[in-house]
């Protein structure tokens, strides 16, 4: 297992949507990661992160009109629209800097996604997108965490597996040879060819696949 923390700048050209999820796909595969889980934040009050259609951009288009509908540049009034029209009293950096709070408040600063063959799971309709709320360019700093397991970490699985299976596929050949190699009657009767036998023996645990020595110590097929 494995976890990175990491950053990514997103340059922005003013309000409206940027797809990142092929620059998320990057740096999972920059960084190996074969399967786990992904966290991205954003730490800014004035854009978010969504899921959302990635085909038809017009559906990009409705839900910024519907936001701005929602939350309205100048002020709020209330969802009936009876009542006193109130103006934004915070109003120093701009007509759109209070709406974008608002509108950064209603979605999402963060999402957790699954990583699965060194690729975000979405779903065939799905992107992942930078929700600019302001009006002007900026620079957007997004922050990725990752836990799971990286290719390295599978490598070392599938070696340790195997040499797990060798000792326990072999190991009933050297104890057999150790048993003779303590008795006297054996050792006295053919000491050179049990040692022999019992280093050719190791040899070949080693490695398993070479079948050029051929071992038949006394008793062992």
């Amino acid at each position: 297992m494995k976890q990175i923390l990491s950053e990514l700048s997103i340059e922005t050209p003013g309000e409206g949507f940027i797809d990142i999820t092929s620059e998320i796909n990057k740096w999972i595969i920059k960084n190996k990661f074969h399967q786990g889980i992904l966290v991205l934040f954003t730490k800014h009050t004035s854009c978010s992160l969504t899921i959302n259609e990635n085909a038809d951009p017009r559906v990009l288009e409705d839900l910024s009109s519907f936001m701005k509908a929602l939350v309205p540049e100048e002020g709020v009034r209330k969802p009936n629209h009876q009542g006193q029209f109130t103006l934004y009293r915070h109003n120093e950096e701009g007509v759109d800097d209070m709406p974008a709070h608002i509108r950064t408040t209603l979605t999402c600063s963060s999402l957790s996604l699954s990583i699965n063959e060194k690729k975000l799971v979405l779903g065939t309709w799905q992107a992942i997108y930078l929700w600019e709320h302001r009006y002007s360019r900026h620079s957007r700093k997004l922050y990725l965490h990752a836990i799971g397991e990286v290719e390295e970490d599978k490598a070392t699985f599938f070696a340790e597996s195997n040499a797990t299976l060798t000792a326990r596929t072999n190991a009933s050949k050297p104890n057999e040879v150790v048993r003779k190699r303590h008795n006297s009657e054996v050792m006295n009767k053919d000491k050179d060819s049990t040692n022999t036998n019992f280093d050719l023996l190791n040899h070949r645990i080693q490695d398993p696949t070479n079948k050029a020595d051929s071992i038949t110590p006394e008793g062992m097929q």
